[in-house]
């Protein structure tokens, strides 16, 4: 008997939904939101802090917009990711403040609990949220996409544009940052 794989499976289905959403089924766009909406919003929380709800929104029209032009239905997560991100930084650019607001956002770090399943035994206490917001962005960017979304080093690679090299290096620099804030003081 062969062995069934369940995160395989998992991606059929999600492809499935994908070319569903790409055939105009309202009924599947709307699980995936259902199913994604919640991780992409605490994502955006630690972009835009306390924007990320109007962010969703044009993130979300963007994809209704847009999903038909996705070509590989089993890459909607990192395209989602991306393009979450790419609205993000739309958002920043567009007041002009992107440092700013990434410092703001830094200083108002706020995740949903309800969302957090961090891989790797990481749990996002608030002491952890008061680390992170002194992060550097694109490190605080790839310690969430891989602690709080599980996401593979290739995916963090193919959200943020960069190689699989820099995320490695930005986790590394971004542990030992967090070590140090994180240590107890004797």
């Amino acid at each position: 008997m062969g062995e069934s794989n369940p995160a395989a499976a998992g991606d059929v289905g999600l492809a499935l939904l994908v070319l569903r959403c790409q055939a105009g089924d309202e009924r599947a766009f709307a699980r995936l939101m259902e199913q994604f909406g919640a991780r992409t919003l605490g994502y955006l929380h630690s972009l835009v802090g306390d924007d990320a709800d109007d962010v969703q929104q044009e993130v979300w029209l963007t994809v209704y917009r847009r999903i038909a032009e996705l070509a590989n239905p089993r890459a909607f997560r990192t395209w989602l990711y991306r393009t979450t991100r790419h609205r993000a930084l739309d958002f920043l650019r567009r007041y002009k403040r992107e440092r700013e607001l990434l410092g703001d956002a830094a200083r108002r770090v706020s995740v949903d609990r309800e969302a957090d399943t961090a891989s790797d035994d990481v749990a996002f206490t608030d002491d952890m949220l008061g680390a992170l917001a002194a992060l550097p962005p694109t490190q605080r960017e790839v310690c969430v996409l891989r602690y709080r979304d599980d996401m593979t080093y290739a995916e963090i690679a193919l959200v943020t544009g960069t190689s699989v090299g820099t995320v490695r290096s930005r986790l590394f620099y971004a542990k030992q940052r967090l070590h140090e804030l994180l240590k107890p003081v004797s």
